[in-house]
């Protein structure tokens, strides 16, 4: 059992990090505890893999699989870093290995260098400038920003200058929130028209997040 978990190291992190930020991507987790727990996940990680390269399985479909998702589908930068410091970090264990991977390496190579600065800036768009700013949740305006009634969250969202307003109605439950040490949060994001934005605000008992929070 044990050798099959280390065969299968990368696979099993692969789809841990799928189910969280893909299959539970309205799960929200943050704070300081977050942030060290997953800089020393990445760290670990990294190490783990140095240490078992060679019993390292299906490699160069991990890198493949983890290529076409870490960026779009990241919750958070330090997502977003464990999935792209397992991209390097098994190409560089995996290269004198096949033939595969270093096809895909030198191809992923490349697309890193021509499109370097379009992903710089989609990453500050979509990440902002915060380590463990969730991605989803950085484009909200505060003063559209309400919690309403049996756990509905009502907001206008933009990601800039570029795009459109939108709305969203949807649930939202606060598990826990240990001011700046730990959130556990689950925030539904479903996306309806302005008239329907407004019409709920209207027929709805709501309070605006910043009084609810006190910090206006």
């Amino acid at each position: 059992m044990k050798k099959n978990i280390i065969d299968y190291y990368a696979l099993i992190m692969m789809l841990l990090f799928i189910i969280y930020n893909i299959i539970l991507k309205d799960l929200k987790i943050g704070g300081l505890l977050y942030q060290i727990f997953m800089i020393a996940l990445i760290v670990l990680n990294i190490i783990i893999l140095i240490k078992f390269r060679k019993r390292i399985k299906l490699k160069g479909l991990i890198i493949v699989v983890y290529f076409f998702i870490w960026f779009l589908f990241s919750k958070n930068a330090l997502q977003c870093c464990f999935g792209i410091t397992n991209i390097f970090t098994l190409i560089a264990i995996g290269f004198m290995e096949s033939n595969f991977i270093k096809v895909i390496s030198v191809l992923i190579t490349l697309f890193f260098v021509v499109f370097s600065m379009p992903l710089l800036f989609v990453y500050l768009l979509a990440y902002g400038s915060g380590i463990s700013e969730e991605s989803g949740r950085n484009d909200i305006y505060d003063d559209m920003h309400y919690y309403c009634e049996n756990n509905y969250e009502v907001y206008s969202y933009s990601a800039g200058a570029m795009d459109s307003f939108h709305y969203s109605i949807g649930k939202h439950y606060e598990f826990l929130d240990i001011d700046g040490i730990i959130f556990i949060s689950y925030n539904e994001r479903n996306e309806v028209s302005q008239e329907e934005y407004n019409n709920y605000l209207n027929t709805h008992k709501c309070k605006l997040v910043g009084d609810v929070n006190g910090s206006k």
